[in-house]
């Protein structure tokens, strides 16, 4: 479960990071190169450091660790940093690898005051960055990289099953809105400031990370990359609405410039798409929803029961044999630091 902390500014500063693995879709090699192949068209860019901010674990920087000499892994909370050291180096270990592994615990628009200015050839922020002032963090990855380098943040959303019906889908929403957006909302550790701010992030333009800037005083060569998702639609957006100001649409002013390239990959279509579709079982779900919801949840077992009820019921209507596809849409910033 997630665990709010006002003082990390993160809500996944006591994660159980395996079971955190066991309920969320995996990044699969078609992202890691779609990155490594935007970086490698640049002339000037070199494969020495990595550095991974927000990085929990240090599963998003495992992913690169054979292409890169040195991997700094970056996270405001004590307890990701313990469990990065075993991870990574574990890790390092299984696949014969040996990096040279880094380690700051930090607020991510810090970071580059633990790692150096300009000694960096990719910055990546995977799934971290609602959780970070998005002009903060993009000014951070600029002094972080050399000229050349890479900022590459990307993030994935909730699912769509193909297929199912539209009620199986609004069913969905219901419950996720039930178990999480609900329990969030009401969490008595004071964060619901921090909950708006994310959820604006989130929720602004269409499509996750459209709040991240890439200004032109520090980056070139945007892009900007959907797949599963349609640019504009952010899907269940409808959820967060209560948390925007009376009158007002949920969510901020895009940063989406006219200068951003837009691509767009489809999953059974695309190959850099690959990856974003798996078929699961009903009893995945918990496992899902408990990954977002709060730690010191009060929810006696009968009341969850009740909670993933009418969820239970669309799945076993739809999902005779027991099993459904689920897709998910993930979003992707690209840039290349100026010279």
């Amino acid at each position: 479960m997630a665990t709010a902390n006002s003082k990390t500014g993160t809500t996944y500063a006591t994660t159980d990071w395996n079971k955190y693995q066991q309920g969320r879709p995996r990044y699969p090699p078609s992202l890691t190169k779609i990155i490594c192949g935007y970086h490698n068209r640049h002339p000037s860019a070199k494969w020495e450091r990595l550095i991974d901010i927000g990085g929990g674990s240090g599963i998003a920087a495992a992913d690169f660790m054979a292409k890169f000499k040195t991997i700094h892994n970056s996270d405001p909370s004590p307890w990701n940093e313990e469990q990065a050291r075993a991870f990574l180096s574990n890790y390092a270990e299984e696949h014969g690898l040996n990096p040279q592994l880094e380690y700051s615990q930090c607020t991510g628009e810090e970071t580059w005051k633990h790692t150096g200015d300009s000694s960096a050839d990719l910055v990546i922020v995977a799934t971290a960055a609602h959780f970070m002032d998005p002009d903060g963090l993009v000014e951070c990855a600029a002094k972080i990289l050399r000229p050349g380098g890479t900022l590459a943040v990307y993030s994935y959303w909730n699912p769509s099953f193909p297929g199912r019906s539209q009620r199986f889908h609004e069913i969905f929403g219901k419950t996720f809105d039930r178990l999480v957006l609900q329990e969030l909302e009401s969490d008595d550790n004071g964060n619901n400031a921090r909950l708006a701010k994310v959820v604006e992030r989130r929720m602004t333009g269409g499509g996750c990370l459209d709040s991240v800037p890439l200004p032109a005083e520090f980056y070139d060569d945007t892009k900007r990359v959907y797949i599963n998702a349609e640019p504009g639609d952010i899907p269940y957006k409808y959820l967060y609405q209560r948390f925007a100001a009376p009158g007002k649409d949920v969510g901020g002013v895009s940063r989406v410039d006219e200068r951003d390239e837009i691509v767009q990959y489809k999953t059974d279509r695309d190959v850099e798409a690959d990856g974003w579709s798996f078929e699961t079982k009903k009893d995945w779900f918990p496992v899902f929803f408990n990954t977002i919801r709060p730690a010191n949840s009060k929810r006696t077992e009968d009341e969850l029961a009740e909670a993933y009820k009418e969820w239970e019921q669309a799945f076993d209507e739809e999902c005779p044999n027991g099993t459904v596809q689920v897709q998910w849409p993930c979003y992707l910033v690209l840039a290349r630091r100026k010279s």
